[in-house]
């Protein structure tokens, strides 16, 4: 049964109506779905170059994935939208969110940490890239950066270590996500108005024919 409501926050960062998505999971603490729609809007699109994407806000730093995609889906449906996945992003916290979509299956071709907590299973898997800065981690956190650390020696290059405070690296993942939505493939198109399909726990995005 569908849902009533819808808990995701959207943001189309071009009138365009074929979309690639961009997932962001808020973090914890201050750093909730209406501080990351903020810095979207004061910080990010201002200085992002404008691609085709929506970006999806889930409600929580650890909303169910399956909850993300029906709100997806019905967003695409009530606006007529032709959407391809593109990325997932876990902020802080969030990255429980990503740890979840990684657990549950998806088709995102690209998996973007922003200064994660080293929450178990949002790093495994090959798509994961990470920026980070141990030293964010500060007061009761603070046991969380050698743990940040020592996830970045297992990812090598895919991890990235930035001079910025933790909001900055939010900032920069996802200006990072939007550019490189122009170079995806379009192969992968959810049909407007056909539900998403579950099947044996793994998310299957119908493809357009």
């Amino acid at each position: 049964m569908e849902r009533c409501e819808v808990g995701s926050k959207f943001i189309k960062v071009s009138p365009a109506t074929n979309l690639k998505v961009v997932v962001v999971y808020p973090g914890t603490g201050y750093g909730t779905q209406a501080y990351v729609e903020g810095r979207i809007a004061s910080n990010v699109l201002p200085h992002a170059d404008s691609q085709d994407v929506l970006i999806v806000i889930p409600e929580r730093h650890n909303t169910a994935w399956t909850e993300v995609i029906e709100d997806i889906d019905q967003y695409a449906r009530n606006e007529r939208l032709n959407i391809t996945p593109g990325a997932i992003i876990g902020w802080s916290g969030g990255a429980q969110g990503v740890a979840q979509a990684i657990a549950t299956g998806n088709e995102f071709p690209t998996i973007l940490l922003a200064d994660p907590s080293p929450v178990s299973g949002a790093f495994d898997d090959p798509r994961v890239r990470m920026w980070y800065q141990p030293g964010n981690w500060k007061g009761k956190y603070a046991h969380l950066g050698p743990r940040q650390a020592e996830v970045a020696t297992r990812l090598g290059p895919r991890a990235t270590l930035m001079q910025l405070d933790h909001n900055q690296i939010l900032d920069e993942v996802i200006k990072t996500a939007i550019q490189e939505q122009k170079s995806f493939p379009t192969g992968l198109v959810l049909l407007v108005g056909v539900p998403v399909v579950l099947i044996a726990g793994t998310l299957l995005w119908r493809a357009r024919r």
